[in-house]
């Protein structure tokens, strides 16, 4: 009788230990992942232009927070040029969903396209057939489109002789004696610091000029990049 006891405890102790093993958990407790989903596919060019300290993404922001909320890196997801990837799990306070470059601290440094996001409409679907995301395109969108073409190009006339109108600009500047500082380029490849671009930006050297250059680009992470940039490129 004892021996019968003791089979049937052993019995249970391994139906339990088996159960255990493989257990079945209420619908409730598994959960998929929180947060819209954006998905982005078209062609890319100039990604392997950005130097070191900046990453390009799809990247979520709030409205008036400068600050990637969400983003993604999309190097991982480009193959010979195209790009196609999904950027999931969304906060609801997300209001654009941007292809954009950040820094370090996920911060908004230059954004190429922008697409406005309702988490209550599903996946959202970004496509282009073709976009520039090079670090000269970031300089042209983001400062001399927004800040130097008004007085040189925009208006027909060109200040010192330098148009800075998209598809003018680059070889307006880089290697191109400057007119206003004797001996040095307005944009002298891998030496910012003998750069006549960044120096009327980043310090008063032309403030005995008809107008201080300094006041144009206050923000550091702009001046970063315009510094970044000439020192990343090559002669």
């Amino acid at each position: 009788m004892k021996l019968n006891h003791i089979i049937l405890i052993i019995a249970i102790l391994i139906c339990n230990s088996s159960c255990d093993e493989g257990r079945i958990y209420p619908d409730d407790a598994v959960h998929a992942e929180e947060g819209g989903a954006a998905h982005f596919s078209g062609f890319v060019t100039g990604t392997d232009s950005w130097s070191s300290g900046y990453t390009l993404a799809l990247a979520g922001f709030a409205d008036g927070n400068e600050y990637a909320l969400i983003s993604k890196n999309i190097d991982a997801y480009v193959s010979d040029g195209r790009c196609d990837m999904t950027l999931s799990g969304i906060p609801g306070d997300v209001n654009t969903i941007e292809l954009c470059a950040i820094d370090r601290l996920r911060r908004r440094v230059a954004t190429f396209l922008t697409a406005n996001y309702n988490p209550q409409a599903g996946t959202l679907q970004i496509d282009t057939e073709a976009v520039d995301i090079s670090m000269s395109a970031a300089i042209q969108t983001e400062i001399f489109n927004t800040t130097c073409a008004q007085c040189h190009g925009a208006t027909g006339h060109a200040a010192a002789g330098l148009d800075l109108l998209a598809g003018n600009s680059l070889g307006n500047l880089i290697s191109v004696p400057s007119r206003k500082m004797p001996g040095i380029d307005r944009v002298c490849p891998g030496k910012s610091g003998e750069s006549e671009l960044y120096l009327i930006l980043s310090t008063n050297i032309s403030s005995d000029w008809n107008y201080d250059h300094s006041v144009e680009v206050v923000r550091q992470e702009k001046l970063d990049l315009i510094r970044n940039w000439i020192d990343n490129l090559n002669d």
